[in-house]
């Protein structure tokens, strides 16, 4: 004997409640995942530009000192790397087009000063006395480079410190490394990205599932400390807030010449620089 039709009423429904979350967090998941993707292929690029700028520059003007074995070399990423001179620039110019930008009454002062992502006071990134990338204001804090000129050979094509020096620093090169701090944006599928990005930082178990929302994860609280206490959570006044993860690429280029007897920018070219 058939059951009634009014038996079944609500079963679509039922199956609807309990496909439709899952299948919305792996939607935003996947969306925020692609946006990583192409903004960690613009930040090789970012490399690349910077290398090229690096070739045709006095290395002073990269903010670069020069070393005891005759190579150039900025402060590492983990210093805080360089984020003034035409390399920086030249990253900056490639990337100010993912940047994000809040006013100070939209993001509380603590969290984006422990970043390092303060409003810039010139406003949106310039390309021209004219054109300007719209909300890419916090571009120069987004960004980091560092850069390492290796010139170990001499005119013989030996070097004085073959037994000391590395390997990578017997040939004529120059190596940038740009690190940029990308805003997770997408509701939920930037809060779980950010959380694995913590826990892996923190060596947190990630063994069991992740919750649906926000931090229901295990040690969702530790990681979202963690994550705070390092400047990659800014929270809003409204009470809403996203994760930054850092993206870092490096490029190497070949530079069978010296630099560092170029002339080097003058203080009006560096700040008319700094203008855009």
């Amino acid at each position: 004997m058939k059951c009634p039709l009014r038996q079944e009423t609500g079963s679509v429904a039922m199956e609807t409640v309990m496909v439709l979350p899952p299948l919305v967090i792996i939607i935003f998941v996947i969306i925020q995942l692609c946006l990583v993707w192409g903004a960690k292929q613009m930040v090789a690029y970012a490399a690349y530009c910077g290398a090229r700028a690096a070739l045709v520059y006095n290395p002073a003007d990269y903010d670069a000192e020069k070393q005891k074995d005759g190579h150039w070399e900025t402060r590492p990423l983990a210093l805080g790397g360089s984020q003034t001179g035409v390399v920086h620039h030249a990253a900056c110019t490639v990337l100010s087009w993912v940047s994000w930008s809040l006013t100070n009454d939209q993001a509380l002062s603590a969290n984006a000063s422990a970043a390092g992502l303060a409003s810039n006071a010139l406003g949106d990134f310039r390309l021209g006395w004219v054109t300007s990338v719209p909300l890419s204001s916090r571009i120069r804090g987004q960004v980091r480079v560092a850069v390492s000129e290796f010139e170990a050979i001499d005119a013989e094509g030996g070097s004085d410190e073959a037994d000391t020096t590395p390997v990578e620093r017997q040939f004529p090169a120059v190596t940038v490394r740009v690190r940029f701090e990308f805003p997770l944006f997408i509701p939920l599928g930037g809060a779980i990205l950010g959380y694995f990005f913590g826990a892996r930082e923190t060596h947190v178990d990630t063994t069991d599932a992740i919750g649906p929302v926000g931090f229901t994860a295990p040690g969702g609280e530790t990681v979202h400390g963690y994550m705070k206490a390092t400047g990659r959570y800014t929270e809003m006044k409204s009470g809403w807030g996203f994760y930054t993860i850092p993206l870092e690429e490096s490029c190497t280029m070949a530079k069978p010449y010296k630099t560092d007897t170029y002339p080097r920018m003058s203080p009006e070219e560096r700040n008319a620089m700094m203008l855009f």
